[in-house]
């Protein structure tokens, strides 16, 4: 016999492959393996290639090849894991106990649990009774009636197979079984080896000599990931044959971490754009659910559209997805419906309202391709309201088909297979017709979602080098060398986590899993010996810190394995390597082109250039406006909009102080609803009449603190609202928008409405914060007595700004903004400097990338959405230069 490749397991296991065996393994990973070396013919010999089943899997087959060959009484037909769990949500939701709990279908998985281990462990009623809780007695209750609807059906599930193949093959001959992988078996389990009898074999783990093993301590886990993600890099470079194995416990929680860390590592032409097919030299065990896939996932955005509304985001990624027909045609068209949706389609999306903006109404972008591909799709799930599953499986196929799903390209191997398990899993579906009545569309879609979230895909891919495996599934595997991250004291031994619905006392005193201490400290022993041997060089490591927690190394690898002092082994990330291999020649290009004359944007360009001058010119020169994020409730632009409008509208009729204090209080509070009234119709139309009111109601109590403080004011008169200004500022021409000017006696005074943050102090300095106010200081300069900001935000509304006396304002405005006679014109002019200089950058083409306060939580690169584009973080990182 030839060897198996690394080998794979002892050649115990060899042996007893000659004459032909079954082998059953306790892990996927080893059975995924082991079809590999069989079917890549490494193993020079001829005889028939061996079934490698997980346990479940084959005690299905051995079950059905007896059955259908007459070797079985029980002739009934065995659920799937599908059909199993959507039998006990019936029984769940008949009994009632669904209605009290919050998530009931993961509470029906908890009960199918409890009735594996029942299985399992042969626990007789009696037994639970005893014992039983107010849990234990619902799952007693629930237990029985799951068995009788079993029986009604004439079927049995998964859980009950063991035991009766248990009863059905002792003394009958058979091919050999050989168990490989099995840290512990179950008394069932081990009940059906004993009735295979010498047909049974267990396969050894592999053993090597592991003198080397050691233990390394790291600071925290992105530390810790990143050394052996370096250590892979290394090690591979050394030898490009070597297999790895890296083994992450906590996979599930760190493979998106660790999946950047080994491209950046081991592949890093894949985080250039345009190269996601560029092929890994790693494999991670896990997979990801194939809901969140990216072709499955699209093909349930497509279901979505069958609901009364979307949400904006998820509107978004259906107009995006690569895998909807027509998409070569129509991507840019379908990208700018996106941008629009985001502006006005509010968030919620109605599917009628969907088709309509694709053919274009309402200046929508149109997309007549995808508008034709969604009728289609919206065609083929009308009908009859409920269905069978196997009649919804039907029509969602005929709709994917018409909505052009997978779409026109060609399909890579993993899409491919994406696809062809979306296939089996709606073939699934159809057949819960065996558990499940007719259902709801809107209920057959939350069960194919459920369905695809539960089903974990990995696509099928060559022997790789490096392999990223959890901690169970390296059994029956060795390697090259091997390293075994997160070993501390909070994996190992595993914490308890006995199953709630069955006795806590029965499960600690039978050795089940996670309910007794002692057995779960021999397993970590075991598994942590098994490791030691798996490879010829062995490192073990743990994190010191995990975010404000101390934790201490495995016991289990304490005095296994020899200390030492880790070096921090960390690959150079992608941006570093590509700083450190830069051109000794350099040019920085800081300017643009010259403009002059007048230029859109108004103040808010001057604000931008303050801020940056590189964010002036992509914006306002460059148009680079980020996305909207659409969001519930209303906008806090559109709420400005609304408050804007009502005061505009209110002082429109009012017209000066004396008009206002001749209002008794009742009527000045219905003078402010009539206004926000009519503001709401105008501004607010199309949103749900309850959010209009709270919205009115909310500014109404603000605006009524707000005319409070305008009775506190001397005598004035409004004579502009909403006006629009020129501001010339050098070659610039600007125009602005004044919410308010005022008559006063000693001139006139500015006022501009704020719902957000309102600082006087945002004025000041070369590059000021918000130079709106001091624009419109240049605009009445003449006549101008006082600015000021009128603060409508709850909780702080009130007046900031700065005045040519006291008496311009009154009591609203505190002392330190009243601004002596003599003093008045040279702030103007320190205004006008400071704005004649910022338009005079942006004029003369000022582009430098120059944030006023680059670094912190509230600078100026936290506000900004231009980081892929100006890419400051990324030299910052590459330079070190990142002070906070």
């Amino acid at each position: 016999m030839g060897e198996l490749p690394g080998p794979l397991l002892h050649t115990d296991l060899g042996a007893a492959l000659e004459s032909g065996a079954t082998v059953v393994t306790a892990t996927r990973r080893l059975a995924r393996t082991l079809k590999h070396a069989f079917a890549a013919g490494r193993i020079e010999a001829s005889w028939t290639t061996p079934d490698v089943l997980p346990w479940a899997a084959w005690l299905q087959v051995t079950y059905r090849a007896l059955r259908d060959f007459g070797q079985l009484q029980d002739t009934r037909a065995c659920l799937e894991p599908a059909q199993s769990a959507a039998l006990w949500e019936a029984v769940l939701d008949n009994d009632g106990l669904a209605g009290s709990l919050l998530m009931p279908a993961a509470a029906a998985e908890g009960f199918a649990e409890a009735w594996q281990l029942v299985q399992d462990w042969q626990l007789a009623p009696a037994m639970l009774t005893a014992q039983a809780g107010e849990d234990g007695r619902s799952f007693l209750r629930l237990q029985a009636e799951y068995r009788r609807r079993l029986d009604a059906l004439g079927c049995v599930d998964g859980a009950q197979l063991a035991g009766i193949l248990a009863g059905a093959l002792a003394g009958q001959p058979g091919q050999a079984v050989v168990l490989a992988g099995f840290e512990r078996l179950s008394p069932i389990q081990r009940a059906l080896a004993g009735a295979l009898g010498s047909r049974a074999r267990h396969a050894a783990p592999p053993r090597h000599a592991a003198a080397s093993a050691t233990l390394a301590a790291f600071p925290d886990e992105p530390s810790e990931l990143a050394a052996a993600a370096a250590w892979a890099r290394e090690r591979l470079a050394a030898d490009p044959r070597a297999r790895l194995g890296i083994v992450v416990p906590e996979l599930e929680a760190q493979a998106a971490r660790l999946e950047d860390l080994l491209d950046e590592a081991l592949a890093p032409a894949r985080l250039f754009p345009g190269t996601a097919d560029e092929p890994r030299p790693w494999n991670m065990s896990l997979g990801q659910p194939l809901g969140e896939t990216p072709v499955v996932a699209a093909a349930l955005l497509c279901l979505g559209l069958a609901r009364d509304s979307l949400e904006p985001a998820e509107a978004g990624r259906w107009l995006r997805s690569p895998f909807l027909g027509g998409v070569a045609a129509e991507a840019g068209s379908r990208a700018r419906l996106d941008a629009w949706l985001r502006k006005h389609a509010g968030d919620r999306i109605g599917s009628r309202a969907l088709l309509g903006w694709l053919g274009g109404r309402g200046g929508a972008p149109a997309c007549p391709a995808l508008a034709t591909h969604a009728e289609g799709c919206l065609d083929a799930l009308r009908g009859p309201a409920r269905r069978s599953p196997s009649g919804w499986s039907q029509a969602v196929a005929r709709a994917l088909r018409a909505m052009g799903w997978p779409g026109d390209a060609a399909l890579d191997s993993a899409t491919w297979q994406a696809v062809q398990a979306w296939a089996e899993l709606l073939e699934t579906f159809a057949r819960l017709d065996v558990v499940l009545g007719p259902v709801t569309l809107a209920e057959a879609v939350v069960r194919l979602r459920r369905l695809a979230a539960g089903q974990r895909f990995q696509p099928e891919t060559a022997e790789l080098p490096v392999q990223v495996l959890g901690l169970l599934e390296t059994a029956g595997l060795e390697f090259d060398a091997l390293w075994v991250t997160g070993m501390h004291d909070g994996v190992l031994p595993a914490p308890l986590r006995p199953n709630p619905l069955l006795p806590a006392g029965l499960q600690r005193a039978l050795g089940m899993p996670r309910a007794c201490p002692d057995t779960e400290l021999a397993l970590a022993r075991r598994l942590v010996a098994r490791l030691a041997a798996a490879a010829p060089e062995v490192r073990f490591s743990y994190p010191e810190m995990r975010d404000d927690e101390p934790l201490r190394p495995s016991p289990v690898v304490v005095g296994l394995a020899s200390p030492v002092v880790a070096p921090l082994l960390v690959a150079p990330s992608l941006a570093m390597r590509a700083f450190e291999i830069r051109r000794l020649e350099t040019l920085e290009d800081g300017t643009a082109p010259p403009v002059a004359g007048e230029v859109s944007g108004g103040t808010g360009l001057l604000a931008a250039q303050s801020a940056c001058p590189f964010l002036a010119f992509a914006v306002h020169r460059l148009e680079a406006e980020p996305l909207e994020t659409p969001a519930a409730g209303i906008d806090p632009r559109l709420r400005g909009q609304f408050v804007h409008e009502a005061l505009s509208t209110l002082w429109g009729e009012l017209g000066n102080r004396a008009a206002l204090a001749a209002l008794a209080p009742e009527a000045r509070v219905a003078r402010a609803r009539a206004a926000l009234e009519r503001a709401g119709a105008r501004v607010l139309a199309g949103l749900p009449e309850a959010l209009v009111r709270i919205e009115q109601d909310e500014a109404a109590l603000r605006i009524g603190e707000w005319l409070d403080l305008e009775l506190q004011r001397p005598d004035f008169t409004v004579i502009e609202r909403e006006r629009r200004v020129p501001v010339e500022l050098g070659a610039l021409r600007l125009h602005g928008r004044v919410d308010r000017v005022d008559r006063v006696a000693e001139g006139l005074v500015v006022i501009d409405y704020k719902t957000g943050e309102a600082k006087a102090s945002s004025w000041d300095g070369d590059r000021p914060a918000e130079p709106q106010m001091p624009a419109y200081s240049l605009v009445y300069r003449d006549e101008l007595a006082g600015l000021a900001y009128a603060s409508l935000k709850p909780g702080q509304v009130g007046l900031q700004g700065v005045a040519r006396g006291a008496g311009v304002f009154g009591p609203v405005l505190a002392k330190r903004g009243v601004i002596g006679e003599d003093d008045w014109p040279a702030r103007i002019e320190a205004w006008r400097h400071v704005l004649e200089a910022l338009a005079a950058g942006f004029a003369g083409g000022d582009a430098r990338v120059d944030p006023k306060q680059p670094h912190g939580q509230g600078g100026t690169c936290a506000r900004c959405h231009l980081a892929t584009l100006c890419r400051r973080d990324e030299w910052l990182q590459a330079t070190g230069d990142d002070d906070e």
